[in-house]
């Protein structure tokens, strides 16, 4: 019996820090990050879910002081704004550093 209290609650104590962390990932970059126009170079659908959300791998760059800057990533974003990060198009984004990244569809 204690074996199931004790995972429970190391359960729910690790879904409210992850919940936690992406608050604070998320509020980090929305301060500290700067915005940026990036062209999608390539972007590759993984898959979707019935929350109408899809999975994208990236690839974005963007000329910052004469030099061109690359970055890759993975994200998941809703289903409505798909359209809009397409190869050849160019999204708005918050950039806090190449692991920190988050596109900006609604200003």
């Amino acid at each position: 019996m204690k074996f199931a209290v004790i995972i429970s609650v190391i359960l729910v104590v690790g879904s409210i820090a992850y919940i936690v962390h992406l608050f604070n990932r998320d509020h980090r970059i929305r301060s500290q990050g700067r915005d940026l126009r990036a062209l999608v170079e390539d972007v590759r659908y993984i898959s979707s879910n019935d929350g109408g959300s899809a999975n994208i791998k990236y690839r974005l760059s963007w000329c910052e002081g004469g030099v061109t800057r690359h970055v890759e990533g993975r994200d998941t974003i809703p289903a409505f704004y798909s359209s809009k990060v397409q190869k050849g198009c160019e999204v708005d984004i918050t950039y806090l550093d190449d692991d920190h990244i988050l596109f900006v569809f609604d200003k």
